[in-house]
């Protein structure tokens, strides 16, 4: 049973005059660890949010005494943002507070994330903060790139765009990795991107210093996302049990027993520990600097991909490494990556993709010197670091 909860007796709100929010006032205690799924759902995932919301109420959800708070922030198309608190009352009810509402803004803002986020270690002060950043993504790529048809004149139509969480936006803004680092205004001790292609070692050492563990798929992500029912009780365990989190996700979409592989059975995870990925750093930059000229004559098509439609963006990072390094640098790399990315799962195949080489992040393979694309990706810090692109 759903117990939503409007009234003054529960709710103190504070008006700002500022056409922002109106929100609940502090209650002046600290927490444990609170978890803030960020769903930005104004845009034809609208009706998956739902959904997701929905399966929450299955699943565990904090006590109203519990120094653990599970926060949803949802801006679902056709209805006004707000932030919500979930927890079961003293009778076992289940009960969606509202802490603050919004008029309407676009969720994809940095600046809207961040306020957010500002706002809930303020009401909420806590000893570690987790966040699920839902909607769609397309990775490293600049604002509107991803979808950009590379052959003029020939016109790809998507069977999936359905099912996948491609293309992040709301009303057609979207928040570049530079923008997201500079929207998180606190290290968090986990972040978990339920969105496309964020497992990439670009965004994952862009991100390095925002978080303890950064959890994201490589490939795209099925719209239904991750099972909202099963995944918040290890998240609020003493320690999050990450490993659990992600085991349960790939169990949710891999085949059971005998049953055939069909497209519903896509799915690809990893979990990185940030404090590894600058060791990552360190062995690629001497692999790009003493390889240049296999960089340039290896083929891009012999690598793994992590994309469909001609959207060449996203490569297997070691299975490119193995074609460029010598043996003595593979070995390094290796060792490097292996503990950075504390765990890796992936079905044989994402969509129709066959996953034959899978190190858990992706990397861009520099394919135009000076082009536009390339010029973007020296202002990341992955390539001031290591001069993929030189």
């Amino acid at each position: 049973m759903k117990v939503r909860v409007y009234s003054l007796f529960s709710l103190i709100f504070i008006s700002l005059f500022l056409g922002v929010s109106c929100e609940k006032i502090g209650l002046g205690r600290d927490y444990d660890r609170v978890v803030l799924l960020y769903l930005a759902a104004n845009n034809n995932l609208s009706t998956y949010a739902k959904d997701n919301v929905a399966a929450l109420r299955d699943g565990y959800v904090p006590s109203v005494n519990d120094k653990n708070i599970l926060l949803v922030y949802k801006h679902i198309k056709g209805e006004k943002p707000e932030l919500v608190r979930m927890y079961k009352d003293q009778n076992g009810l289940f009960v969606e507070d509202i802490v603050a509402f919004y008029e309407d803004h676009n969720s994809a803002s940095p600046e809207v994330l961040k306020g957010v986020l500002t706002k809930i270690k303020t009401i909420f002060p806590a000893d570690n903060y987790g966040v699920i950043l839902w909607s769609h993504a397309s990775g490293w790529l600049p604002q509107g790139y991803y979808g950009n048809n590379k052959f003029p004149g020939v016109r790809f139509e998507d069977p999936f765009s359905s099912i996948v969480k491609s293309f992040g936006e709301d009303r057609g803004v979207e928040m570049e990795v530079s923008e997201l680092r500079d929207a998180i205004p606190y290290k968090l001790e986990f972040l978990i991107f339920d969105c496309c292609f964020m497992g990439g070692i670009e965004v994952a050492y862009e991100l390095r210093k925002k978080a303890d563990y950064i959890m994201a798929s490589p490939t795209e992500i099925l719209a239904t996302g991750f099972p909202y029912e099963s995944v918040m009780l290890p998240l609020f365990e003493y320690r999050a049990d990450l490993e659990e989190v992600a085991n349960i996700f790939y169990n949710y979409y891999v085949p059971k027993g005998d049953s055939p592989y069909t497209l519903y059975n896509s799915a690809t995870i990893a979990l990185y520990d940030t404090d590894e990925i600058e060791d990552i750093a360190v062995v690629c930059e001497e692999i790009f600097t003493q390889n240049r000229e296999k960089m340039v004559s290896v083929s891009r098509s012999s690598v793994q991909p992590y994309f469909r439609l001609g959207q060449d963006y996203f490569f297997d990072l070691e299975h490119y490494i193995s074609k460029i390094a010598t043996p003595s640098q593979l070995l390094k790399f290796q060792k490097e990556s292996g503990e950075a990315v504390i765990l890796k799962k992936a079905t044989k195949n994402f969509l129709d993709i066959p996953i034959d080489n899978f190190s858990g992040l992706s990397v861009y393979i520099p394919e135009i010197p000076g082009g536009d694309l390339e010029t973007f990706y020296r202002t990341f810090e992955w390539n001031q670091r290591t001069k993929l692109v030189n």
